[in-house]
């Protein structure tokens, strides 16, 4: 269990909260044993009187409020009443049951005085089973078993905290199912605690000990001294009180220096009950061992007492002998207890706990550029857009991007300039240009200043600088013909031209696409005016497949949108292009 009130500045250095809970049930089982031999061997009490801070007593003080506070975590991380009635009785009975059965069936015959025939037949046998099974009505005598001990009769005394733990559970679930766990009723709580304090010192006033009665086989008295630490466990709970361990030191300082009186006893229940729970949250974490050396703390405390009983009945009546006897054997049948009953029992919960929700995955905004190309996750693939294109192009070409030409509003009869939008180097070699038909520009001409990569720095100009739409591209020489596409497939015309990027070849407007995607994860882009088309490019898209040459067009400014055009072509023998490069085949 964790506690999001205790931070630790060190955190390794500190054990969970339930291995520190374990261990402390384990050493106050083991000092109800040792609080247990003095009387058990006949020789008194093992703790003089005057003493203002019982251990056996303060044990079990601490027991309660440890329950208080663990119970009031299990509802508050699933307050079911069903699940958490099973949950309570899975843990308590059948640790209670086994010894009871194993007392009554196997080591009763053995050791009554009284005959195996006469012992069965008696009432007490089985009323000692029915009796223990109904936990309300504990009865502790056998017939026959233990009548010469120092403590006659006898059998199971640790049994009798049992109901009052019962009952600390079925007052916490009726205030539970009123809502006194939520935040706005969690008062109730403490209501209960408030009537349950001046109950306990109405009681402490009356003379004689367990003077107001019992209720069954409770006593009353201690029922309720019991039930104001139980109920002082759920409110530090509830409340989320700071855990401090100076403030737990401080309140057990103050208790061992005050005098062995009601004032006394009433703080005891306080400060011992804060210690406890503050001591499993600062548990140290080097004394982390396996769960199964520490967990069987309700097997040690539920054995203890017969296992003492036998060794007094075999002649042992020292307390120390006594205990250096009972401790060992009450530990390791305690932990078989926890291994082969409650640790198998324990885990029957599961069939009682809801199965754990799926995490609805967190919606993650995915760029439509890296999303696989799925048909089966996207409704349209022509609104993504594509990756490098996988088609092999000739060596003397450039291998720069395809992207689709929009169709401006009105032509131009300047020639697009060539290299990606962006600035963005082409992927192929630099090398001067040729117009199909032409002569190659020379090197330093004002096309090549305007080529991505071609070393020499593009004259800067407010048209020439602003960015392009996505997803305009532009023609480089050595395309296909006119009328086909990059991947030699037949380029159709009209309104049905085949699109890239959700943008027309041909002006017609386009449908919204369902996975286009939104401005927000686009990059925003600054607008820029439309390009002009010329006329190479109306032959290079399809809508221009005959007529005259055209005319020789005006040389352009020094700082213009476009590179120079060149001189109209010569006849096909004299307007051979010039490579540079020698020709390599495809692949290469």
């Amino acid at each position: 269990m964790d506690d999001a009130r205790v931070v630790h500045t060190r955190p390794e250095w500190f054990a969970e909260p339930h291995h520190g809970f374990a261990w402390i049930r384990m050493i106050g089982a083991l000092v109800v044993i040792y609080g247990h031999s003095s009387p058990l061997a006949g020789t008194g009490d093992l703790f003089p009187s005057d003493w203002p801070l019982q251990p056996d007593e303060g044990v079990l003080m601490g027991f309660f409020a440890m329950s208080g506070f663990q119970i009031t975590e299990s509802w508050v991380r699933d307050p079911h009443p069903g699940r958490f009635a099973a949950k309570r009785v899975l843990r308590l009975w059948p640790p209670m049951l086994t010894v009871s059965f194993a007392m009554a069936l196997i080591v009763g015959p053995m050791i009554t005085t009284l005959s195996a025939g006469d012992y069965f037949a008696a009432n007490g046998t089985w009323g000692y089973v029915v009796n223990n099974a109904g936990l309300l009505t504990l009865k502790h005598e056998l017939p026959g078993v233990f009548v010469d001990n120092p403590w006659p009769n006898a059998v199971n005394g640790s049994l009798w905290t049992l109901p009052m733990e019962l009952i600390a559970y079925a007052g916490l679930y009726a205030l539970l199912l009123v809502g006194a766990a939520k935040h706005r009723y969690r008062w109730v709580m403490a209501v209960a605690l408030i009537g349950l304090i001046a109950w306990d010192r109405h009681l402490e006033q009356l003379p004689g000990s367990e003077s107001a009665g019992s209720f069954f086989s409770v006593p009353v008295e201690s029922l309720v001294a019991f039930l104001v630490a139980f109920a002082f466990g759920v409110l530090l709970n509830l409340y989320r009180i700071p855990l401090s361990p100076l403030a737990a030191g401080a309140g057990l300082a103050v208790l061992v220096l005050m005098p062995n009186s009601i004032t006394g006893s009433f703080w005891m229940t306080f400060a011992v009950s804060y210690a406890v729970v503050v001591a499993g949250h600062f548990w140290p974490s080097r004394l982390t061992v396996p769960g199964v050396w520490v967990n069987g703390s309700y097997g040690v405390y539920v054995w203890g007492f017969p296992i003492q009983q036998l060794l007094a009945m075999a002649g042992i009546h020292n307390q120390w002998l006594m205990l250096i006897c009972a401790a060992p054997l009450a530990y390791c049948i305690g932990t078989l207890s926890w291994k082969f009953i409650e640790e198998p029992t324990l885990k029957l919960r599961h069939y009682f706990t809801p199965a754990p929700k799926k995490k609805e995955p967190e919606p993650v905004e995915e760029d439509l550029d890296e999303v696989d190309e799925d048909p089966e996750d996207l409704d349209d693939l022509d609104d993504l857009e594509p990756e490098e294109p996988e088609a092999v192009t000739p060596a003397h070409e450039a291998t720069t991007k395809r992207r689709p030409l929009p169709r401006p509003p009105a032509p131009s009869p300047e020639p697009p300039r060539p290299g990606r939008p962006g600035g963005r180097p082409a992927s192929g070699p630099s090398r001067p240009s040729t117009p199909p038909g032409g002569t190659p520009r020379p090197a330093g001409s004002p096309a090549d200043a305007a080529r991505p990569g071609s070393g020499t720095p593009r004259p800067a100009g407010p048209p020439s600088d602003a960015p392009r739409p996505n997803g305009v591209d532009r023609q480089r020489p050595g395309t296909p013909p006119s009328g086909t596409r990059i991947d030699g497939a037949p380029r159709p015309d009209g309104p049905q031209r085949a699109r890239l990027n959700g943008l027309p070849m041909n002006g017609a407007p386009l449908p919204p696409a369902h996975t286009r995607r939104s401005a927000e994860q686009r990059p925003p882009r600054l607008p820029a005016p439309p390009p002009d088309e010329s006329v190479l490019a109306k032959r290079l898209s399809g809508d221009l497949d005959a007529g005259p040459p055209p005319a020789r067009l005006p040389a352009r400014r020094p700082g213009g949108r476009h590179a120079r055009p060149e001189p109209p072509p010569a006849p096909a023998e004299e307007t051979r292009p010039v490579r540079p490069y020698p020709k390599r085949q495809d692949g290469q």
